[in-house]
């Protein structure tokens, strides 16, 4: 695959049970942005558990998605409501649902922040890998990637409404990506530590770049607010992007 990162997926891959399925999984895989493997699941830091903040860990939360799929799907209750190959189609959905995060590339230079209505977007590169797969194969991850927001569908400020979970795909992936998101559930990676970016404490923190080089940053929260604003709105580079998210 394209970018060494990616690698990450490679235990979902594993997973999959139909191997035409799985090279379209690959392929969409390669669709990625480059973003993506650098940026955590939050582009604020808010709204996920830690193992999903910093490098890799929007990769992380996908992995996670789709652990929780496999993990419901283990259960024969859950199991026989699919097929073999609907539930590798889900496990595409799981990888994807969040693949256009911030857009593309180009749209990530400009605004680091969620967009919302990256399901759409997501789908829609789905839909684009056309001949790989039936059509109506192809629809059915791209429709339950569109309505994976569940409840959280309607963005005041752009007017955008994103479609509701109805089908048995669609409630299932949103109820995984749910579960893969709240901060009191933590998952374990094999090799994974948390890193150093997540056990610097706000009081401890010292800028070594900028305006306020050399400065505390509990000082410069106190001394220029605009700054910590503008800071969490534009600042990627680790560890101030993670230190930041605990605000």
């Amino acid at each position: 695959m394209g970018n060494e990162k990616s690698k990450i997926f490679d235990s979902l891959l594993d997973t999959f049970e139909n191997p035409d399925i799985k090279a379209f999984a690959k392929t969409c895989i390669n669709t990625i942005p480059n973003y993506f493997w650098d940026v955590g699941a939050s582009s604020t830091g808010k709204y996920h558990p830690k193992y999903a903040l910093g490098d890799l860990g929007l990769a992380r939360h996908t992995c996670a998605v789709v652990r929780f799929l496999n993990h419901i799907l283990s259960v024969d209750c859950y199991r026989n409501d699919f097929t073999s190959r609907e539930r590798d189609l889900l496990r595409v959905a799981g990888i994807m649902h969040d693949s256009r995060k911030s857009g593309n590339d180009s749209e990530f230079t400009r605004n680091k922040y969620t967009k919302f209505d990256h399901p759409i977007q997501a789908a829609d590169v789905v839909r684009s890998q056309k001949g790989l797969l039936p059509e109506s194969e192809i629809a059915l991850v791209a429709d339950t990637i569109e309505s994976h927001m569940g409840q959280w569908n309607k963005d005041w400020r752009s007017g955008t409404v994103l479609p509701l979970p109805e089908t048995k795909y669609q409630k299932i992936l949103h109820l995984a990506d749910y579960l893969a998101s709240r901060k009191d559930i933590e998952i374990l990676f094999q090799g994974y530590q948390k890193s150093e970016n997540q056990s610097v404490q706000t009081e401890e923190y010292i800028f070594n770049f900028g305006k306020h080089n050399g400065e505390k940053l509990s000082d410069v929260i106190k001394n220029d607010p605009g700054y910590i604003a503008w800071a969490k709105e534009n600042i990627t580079r680790e560890p101030v992007r993670s230190v930041l998210a605990q605000l």
